[in-house]
């Protein structure tokens, strides 16, 4: 059975946001295709998602030093466990959907702050002497984004750090084969036009559904 996180990261209401109004259309459409899928929900506004603090800079510290998670203050033991617990929740889903809005040219708060906790060292990335190695493999991810202007060409294309941002922290092992925007929204006229149908068409197209809902076999761990 394929395990997708569908992780979303805006405090509107559905029906008044673009991106996961997209979003959702994707999930059903995958449900659709798939009943036996777990797809997991994540509202990063609504679940307690933790935020690094100086007991997890401190633990963080130790562990690299050697200790294990036993030998921790109890307070560092705490936050650690909560970080890790969303860590292995990513790393145990077979695929991925982020649906946000672009803010201030970057992503929500709290996307951010859910993507620190699955950022790990040694547990989803490694150190060596070449530099960081991603520890996943065989993931997928697909991400949506809505913004008020156009981002994806013009001369507001250099300051998109939305998109850009997760996959490159996606490197970890994440094939981050498919990307929808829905650019220009408080726009009217001329290139305005959303790079998908008004019902989100694009983004859950039959390629990227299938992608994301086919079943894992015995022989394969990719989705």
């Amino acid at each position: 059975m394929t395990t997708i996180l569908y992780i979303t990261a805006n405090p509107k209401k559905e029906e008044d946001s673009n991106s996961l109004r997209v979003g959702r259309a994707l999930v059903e459409s995958i449900r659709q295709l798939d009943s036996q899928a777990d797809i997991v929900e994540i509202d990063v506004y609504k679940q307690p998602i933790p935020l690094i603090d100086s007991h997890f800079l401190n633990a963080r510290s130790r562990l690299a030093a050697g200790k294990s998670v036993a030998e921790l203050q109890p307070e560092e033991q705490a936050v650690v466990r909560n970080v890790f617990q969303w860590t292995d929740q990513f790393i145990a889903a077979d695929a991925y959907v982020f649906a946000y809005p672009l803010w201030n040219f970057g992503i929500p708060p709290m996307l951010k702050a859910y993507v620190d906790t699955i950022k790990i060292a040694r547990k989803t990335f490694r150190y060596t002497p070449e530099g960081p190695v991603g520890l996943l493999s065989g993931k997928k991810a697909v991400l949506i984004q809505s913004s008020g202007d156009i981002y994806s060409e013009g001369p507001l294309k250099e300051f998109e750090h939305g998109s850009r941002y997760l996959k490159s922290v996606l490197w970890c092992g994440v094939h981050r084969g498919d990307s929808h925007a829905r650019h220009g929204q408080r726009r009217r006229h001329g290139r305005s036009q959303p790079a998908e149908g008004a019902d989100g068409s694009r983004a859950h197209r039959p390629q990227t559904v299938r992608c994301l809902s086919r079943r894992r076999r015995r022989e394969a761990a990719d989705v």
